[in-house]
């Protein structure tokens, strides 16, 4: 059943990919049309200012409707792929996979990208893939909730990420038609747990999208030249077929592997400024403008969209230059070609001859799809000072419309910059007349791949989809180098774009590798011991109170303490504080006890509720009662050592929440065996809508009643020692995609949890630093120490 969940994710992931595309050309169409019928009526009355107010006005229009689609669904900015990239990493992303944030990136980024920004698709069609594959396999929704489909239930977080890593995949595939490139982006920038099903899934998933989008592109206006049936239409982008230069029949030879190098490094340095750039503005941005109301992000959007509009126009009407129009195929790329004020060629049987074009409004009036073809293909001369112009205008301008209120991809507007900038580079050698034998193309395609390697800091998977979309193998060698040149001069300055993004917006990302010099801490120097627990039998009414008055999502199952009083009493619940540092000093005498006798304790403690001590949690979310560690005192420490609670399980708050919606409880005068008991799945069906405590409603005598738990928790999760290395902590929590680590000491004891915000860099530098602090005290304490008192000895100095 999960092969056909990920079929359809494809297929339906195409279809919106193609769906986009038709509202874009038609958009685009209708727009061009207009002002270039404008631009014809007035170029010679002196009133050509009406075509520029003609494509403004469209540009606005768009503008205002992706504006109120990010107003309505906040989420939908950007590109999406910072926060997929969060979620796959184990981060609860509010709204993130939602049906409405869909429909807002799916709605927002056609007029985003028909309205004339410097924006691209691609980006966004990962998120809506992303979506996709979050919502398909679990179709009985909210609104379909009575609906009984016969088929296995993927309600749980493990399975929802790899059907969201499948529809990233598939979006990336839709975007470039490049599977294969689609399931190496899912694993190096997307996913952070990985196997080797999940790589079968993601590529059939992702072939499943392309071949959708081939079949449902080819016979329609889009590609008029392409039957029905003709699968050569694999993706929302083509850059057509490479030729070869003057080197025998290569596309590059090994010379110029140096000269990629050199164009890697500077593409390297580009990105990191424009990412430096874009990380100060989105500061700005969060501080003056986000936090505003709904008016100043519409006014920052229509700004963004007038400047860029009339800085275009007053550039390729006045600083344009006609160049002739010269194609290895007349007619390939010329139907893209602007001639603002240039002169027209004479058609003789469908080709013209001797046509011109405007160089710089063939690169600002155009789709930037058509622009990078035009920059790969076209080799009528683009002068320097168009290539130039054309550079610095799409570099701020793109920096600037990146991270705005509206949907907008990265990919496209960086590899038509960074065409630009190879392009430059050639054109530059050919007018100092340094002699090239391989197309002018190669150099272009170098430069997209240095600048956008330099922006996104991406190898493996970039590689991969540039040589799917440009269809050249060969090109595969140059690519990687300038892409690893491009990531290492980037990495020396800062982080890739994305990755910025989410440090900005400070959301807990673990990355890859743990921080340097974490080798000194261990758990016990990162972990909270704020400990909130219940015992396996607990009263409803301490457990409704514990959950309203704290936020956290899972709580220990403990036992009570061992001099706990054997009175008859009621099971509790408790919070313990205490300082990691003083218990590691504690621990380090363990109560000693063999396995089968710790065992057999614990399983007596846990099913005999008479030992359990009363303790209640007041107003405050704190308890009274028995709490392990109460004394707080170094000295009292250890003599309190056996009043730590030992550890059973771990169960979420959703799981309490819905016992306690089900009314799975009991009297305690009828015994435990009348507790209801319900099924695991029951426990996961609202997923990922959990019920929140403040929706029950519970009578004085429902908090009366006990609740057993013992059932329904976690008795074996992943736990640590407290004196475990943080480095394997770290590791730990990664890969195995956890939420919550208990930490427990040498005898089976509760003595803290580790969750995501502890490992975060931020957290562990502290941590190093409070370490640091405590180990100098330490050193001065210890000299003082061995210092003779000078009035004690009766030595006259």
């Amino acid at each position: 059943m999960r092969w056909v969940m990920v079929a359809l994710i494809g297929i339906v992931t195409g279809t919106i990919a193609f769906l986009i595309n038709v509202g874009i050309h038609y958009l685009r169409l209708l727009k061009y049309q207009g002002f270039f019928r404008v631009y014809e009526l007035t170029r010679d009355s002196g009133t050509i200012f009406l075509a520029l107010l003609v494509i403004a006005g469209f540009n606005v229009f768009c503008s205002i409707f992706a504006g109120i689609l990010v107003a309505i669904e906040p989420i939908a900015a950007g590109s999406g792929i910072p926060e997929i990239k969060c979620y796959l990493n184990g981060i609860r992303m509010p709204r993130v996979a939602r049906i409405r944030t869909l429909m807002a990136k799916a709605c927002g980024v056609l007029f985003s990208v028909a309205g004339g920004f410097l924006v691209g698709k691609e980006g966004p069609m990962i998120h809506t893939g992303a979506i996709v594959g979050a919502g398909i396999p679990q179709l009985r929704s909210f609104i379909w909730k009575k609906l009984r489909l016969p088929y296995p239930y993927f309600r749980d977080d493990k399975n929802k990420r790899d059907f969201v890593s499948c529809g990233a995949a598939a979006g990336v595939a839709a975007a470039f038609g490049a599977p294969i490139g689609g399931v190496l982006f899912s694993l190096e920038e997307g996913s952070s747990f990985w196997d080797q099903g999940l790589t079968w899934r993601s590529l059939f998933c992702a072939m499943c999208s392309t071949i959708t989008l081939n079949l449902l592109l080819t016979g329609t206006p889009l590609v008029p030249e392409a039957k029905f049936g003709e699968l050569d239409q694999p993706g929302l982008i083509n850059f057509g077929r490479f030729s070869n230069g003057g080197s025998g029949g290569n596309l590059w030879t090994f010379p110029y592997l140096f000269l990629f190098i050199l164009i890697g490094a500077g593409g390297g340095l580009l990105g990191a400024w424009f990412n430096s750039l874009n990380k100060r503005l989105t500061i700005y941005r969060m501080k003056h403008v986000f936090r505003k109301n709904f008016f100043y992000k519409m006014l920052e959007v229509i700004l963004i969209a007038m400047v860029t509009t009339v800085s275009f126009f007053i550039l390729a009407t006045l600083l344009g230059t006609c160049v002739p129009v010269i194609t290895r195929s007349e007619q390939q790329f010329a139907n893209s070609t602007r001639n603002f004020f240039c002169p027209t060629g004479v058609t003789f049987s469908t080709i013209k001859f001797n046509d011109y074009f405007n160089d710089l409004a063939t690169l600002m009036f155009n789709s930037e799809e058509d622009s990078i073809k035009q920059l790969f293909h076209q080799d009528g001369a683009f002068t320097l000072p168009t290539l130039g112009l054309a550079f610095i205008c799409y570099y701020f301008i793109a920096c600037w419309t990146y991270g705005a209120g509206l949907p907008s991809g990265l990919f496209v507007p960086c590899l038509t910059i960074g065409a630009l900038y190879g392009r430059f580079i050639i054109t530059a050698m050919q007018t100092a007349g340094i002699p090239t034998a391989i197309d002018p193309g190669t150099f272009a395609l170098i430069g997209a791949a240095a600048f956008l390697g330099g922006v996104v800091r991406m190898t493996v998977s970039l590689t991969v989809i540039l040589i799917e979309s440009t269809d050249e193998i060969e090109y595969g060698l140059p690519l990687l180098v300038t892409l690893m040149v491009a990531k290492w001069v980037g990495d020396l300055f800062n982080e890739g774009l994305y990755d910025i993004h989410i440090e900005v917006k400070e959301i807990p990302l673990l990355g890859w590798d743990s921080p340097e010099k974490v080798d000194r801490l261990t758990a016990t120097d990162v972990m909270n011991p704020d400990l909130k627990y219940i015992y396996p039998i607990s009263n409803v009414g301490n457990i409704e109170r514990l959950l309203t008055k704290t936020k956290h999502n899972a709580f220990f199952v403990v036992t009570a303490p061992l001099s706990a009083s054997t009175e008859d009493t009621t099971s509790s619940i408790g919070v313990s504080k205490q300082s990691p540092l003083l218990y590691k000093r504690q621990s380090m005498h363990p109560i000693h006890r063999t396995k089968l006798m710790e065992q057999r304790r614990r399983r007596k403690e846990a099913l005999k509720r008479k030992e359990y001590k009363e303790a209640t949690i007041n107003d405050d979310g704190e308890s009274s009662g028995a709490t392990p560690f109460s004394s707080g005192a170094v000295e009292g420490l250890h003599d309190n050592a056996n009043n730590a609670f030992t550890f059973l399980g771990l169960i979420l708050r959703s799981q309490l929440v819905k016992l306690m919606h089900n009314r799975i409880f009991f009297d305690e005068e009828n015994g435990v065996e009348t507790q209801h008991c319900i099924k695991h799945e029951e426990l996961n069906e609202d997923y990922p809508r959990f019920k929140r405590i403040d929706d029950i409603e519970l009578k004085e005598e429902d908090k009366r009643m006990q609740m057993d738990v013992s059932l329904y928790m976690n008795p074996c999760p992943y736990t640590v020692s407290y004196h475990a290395p943080l480095r394997r902590v770290f590791n730990l929590f990664r890969t195995m995609g956890l939420r919550h680590l208990p930490v427990i000491d040498n005898s089976g004891k509760a003595v803290g949890m580790i969750t995501r915000h502890d490992l975060t860099h931020e957290h562990l530098h502290k941590a190093l630093h409070a370490k640091s602090r405590h180990s100098n005290n330490d050193n001065d304490s210890n000299e003082n120490d061995g210092k003779l008192d000078v009035a004690d000895t009766g030595i006259r100095l």
